[in-house]
C-alpha cells in the first residue's frame, strides 16, 4: 500500500502546479487586456525662420525696335528712355545687362530693390512702375508697365505677328544664376510646335529678347506661357503696330492672372468708339475694336460668360456667353459699349486666362492698350504712378458689400482720399504722378490707366509675394 506521506506530497505538488498555471494565465490575460502606459520618444527637430529676402521689382526697360538691316533683323535697339517711379526713397536701383544696342545704362532694364526689415513677418509696402512715350517714324505710342516680381510661371495674353504687328517677349533675369526658359505658344490654330521655343538661356543679371514672329509667324491672337528652371524671370510682351507706313501704337503688357474659373479685369477704358465704328470699313478695324482675348489651356472645352459693368459714372455694360474650344485662342468683341471705364469679369466652368485690348483715336495719333486680369489685393498696398500722362486708379469689388479704401500720398503730403467701391462694381479716382499707400483693399482688384490725346496704356496693381515661412528641420 502506498505511503500516505508520499501521496500527500504528490497531491500538494499537483495543486501547486495548477495554482502556478492559473497565476500565469491571469498575468498573461492582464498584460493583454489591461491598458498599458503610453511611452513616446519625441523626434528631434528644430524650427528655422529663413532670413527675409530683399523685395525686388524688375522693370522691362525701354521700348525696343528691331533693326531694319536684314542681316541683323533680330537685333533690338533701345528707343528712348522710360520714366520710373518707386514707392520708397530708400530703393536701390541698378541696371541689368540689356539684350539690345544701347548708349546709356538708363536704357537697360532696371532692378529696383528694397531691404526687408530684420524679423519682418510681412513684406514691406513697395511698388515701382515705368512709363514711356515713343514718337518715331516706325514706333509711336504710350507704354506703361508695373515693375514686377520674378516668377517661374507667367502667362502673357497679348501680342500679334500679323501683317504690320511686331511682338517681342522680354525676359529679364535679375537673379545670380542663369535661367532656362520654355515658351508654350497658343494661337487661334492651337499650340505651336516651334523649334527654339524651349531651352532659352537667360544669363544671370541680364535680359533676353525673343521676337515672337520667329516662333509663331502670322498669329493674330497669341498667348504665351513662360516657365523657367534655375533662376526666375520677369516676362513681359512688347507689341507695336504699323499700318502701311503709319505707326498705330505701342504697348508693354505684363503678366495676366494664372488660369482660373474667374478672371477680373479692372479699369478697362473704352474711348473713341464713334471713331472706331466709323472706320469699320477701313483697313485695320479688326484690331481697333475692343475685344476680350481668352484661352482654355486645359483639355476640356469651356462655357464662359463675359460681363462688362461700368464704373461709377459710366453707363451699364453688357454680357456675353459662348463656348470656347480647348487649346485654342479666341477673341470676343465687346459690343454695345459706350465710352467709359468698365470692370470686365470672365466666369468659366474650367480654368481660363484672359485680357482685354482697346484702341484710342486722337486728333493726330492713335494707340492701343492691353488690360490684364488682376489678382486680389491685400489690406494694404503701395501704388507707383509715373509721370508722362494723366493717371487714374481703378478698383473692382467682386464682393456682395460696398467697400471703402483710403488713398494717401506715400510721402505724407496732402489729405487722404476715401473711395467707395460698390458691391459687384468698380470705382475710380484720378491721381497725380507719385506714389501712394492704399488701405482697406483686401479682396479688391486694381489697376492704373494712363491717357493722353491719342495715347493710352495700363498696368495692374499686384500684391507682394509672401515672405519665406518658418520651416521645421528634422535631422537624419
Amino acid at each position: 500500500m502506498a505511503d500516505r506521506t508520499g501521496l500527500a506530497r504528490i497531491g500538494m505538488r499537483a495543486v501547486g502546479g495548477l495554482v502556478g498555471v492559473a497565476v500565469a494565465v491571469v498575468v498573461i490575460a492582464g498584460t493583454t487586456l489591461l491598458p498599458l502606459q503610453d511611452v513616446a520618444v519625441g523626434v528631434p527637430s528644430k524650427t528655422v525662420t529663413p532670413v527675409a529676402a530683399d523685395q525686388q521689382r524688375v522693370c522691362p526697360g525701354p521700348l525696343l525696335a528691331l533693326a531694319a538691316d536684314a542681316g541683323a533683323a533680330t537685333r533690338p535697339s533701345a528707343v528712348g528712355t522710360p520714366v520710373y517711379a518707386a514707392s520708397s526713397q530708400d530703393a536701390e536701383v541698378r541696371g541689368l545687362k540689356p539684350d539690345a544696342d544701347s548708349d546709356s545704362a538708363d536704357q537697360a532694364p532696371q532692378l529696383v530693390s528694397m531691404r526687408t526689415p530684420q524679423g519682418a513677418t510681412a513684406p514691406p509696402l513697395f511698388a515701382a512702375a515705368q512709363t514711356q512715350t515713343a514718337s518715331t517714324e516706325d514706333l509711336a505710342g504710350l507704354a506703361a508697365a508695373a515693375c514686377a516680381e520674378p516668377s517661374a510661371d507667367t502667362w502673357l495674353v497679348a501680342g500679334s505677328t500679323s501683317l504690320g504687328q511686331t511682338s517681342l517677349v522680354l525676359l529679364s533675369n535679375a537673379s545670380e544664376v542663369d535661367a532656362t526658359v520654355d515658351l508654350t505658344i497658343y494661337t487661334e490654330s492651337g499650340v505651336v510646335s516651334a523649334p527654339g521655343a524651349t531651352g532659352i538661356v537667360v544669363p544671370a543679371g541680364s535680359q533676353k529678347v525673343v521676337p515672337l514672329a520667329g516662333l509663331a509667324p502670322s498669329a493674330s491672337a497669341p498667348v504665351v506661357r513662360v516657365t523657367t528652371s534655375g533662376g526666375e524671370v520677369v516676362a513681359s510682351m512688347q507689341q507695336s503696330y504699323e499700318q502701311g507706313i503709319q505707326p498705330r501704337g505701342a504697348e508693354l503688357a505684363g503678366a495676366t492672372g494664372l488660369p482660373g474659373r474667374q478672371q477680373i479685369i479692372p479699369g478697362v477704358t473704352i474711348a473713341s468708339m464713334n471713331a472706331v465704328q466709323s472706320a469699320q470699313s477701313a483697313e485695320g478695324v479688326s484690331v481697333d475694336f475692343p475685344v476680350v482675348r481668352l484661352l482654355v489651356p486645359g483639355a476640356a472645352d469651356a462655357k464662359v460668360t463675359v460681363g462688362a459693368v461700368g464704373e461709377a459714372g459710366t453707363a451699364a455694360g453688357n454680357s456675353y456667353a459662348t463656348t470656347l474650344k480647348a487649346g485654342t485662342v479666341a477673341e470676343l468683341p465687346l459690343e454695345n459699349l459706350k465710352d467709359g471705364d468698365y470692370t470686365v469679369t470672365v466666369n468659366s466652368d474650367v480654368p481660363v486666362v484672359a485680357a482685354v485690348r482697346t484702341t484710342v483715336i486722337g486728333s493726330k495719333t492713335r494707340d492701343f492698350s492691353w488690360f490684364s486680369s488682376a489678382r486680389p489685393l491685400q489690406k494694404e498696398l503701395a501704388a507707383a504712378v509715373p509721370s508722362g500722362a494723366s493717371a487714374t486708379l481703378h478698383f473692382a469689388n467682386p464682393g456682395d458689400g460696398d467697400q471703402t479704401v483710403t488713398i494717401q500720398g506715400a510721402r505724407g503730403g496732402g489729405s487722404p482720399t476715401k473711395l467707395t467701391i460698390p458691391a459687384e462694381g468698380g470705382a475710380q479716382v484720378k491721381v497725380a504722378p507719385g506714389t501712394y499707400t492704399v488701405t482697406g483693399a483686401a479682396g479688391l482688384t486694381g489697376s492704373v490707366s494712363l491717357s493722353a490725346d491719342g495715347r493710352a496704356s495700363s498696368f495692374v496693381l499686384a500684391p507682394p509675394g509672401p515672405l519665406a515661412a518658418p520651416i521645421t528641420v528634422y535631422p537624419n
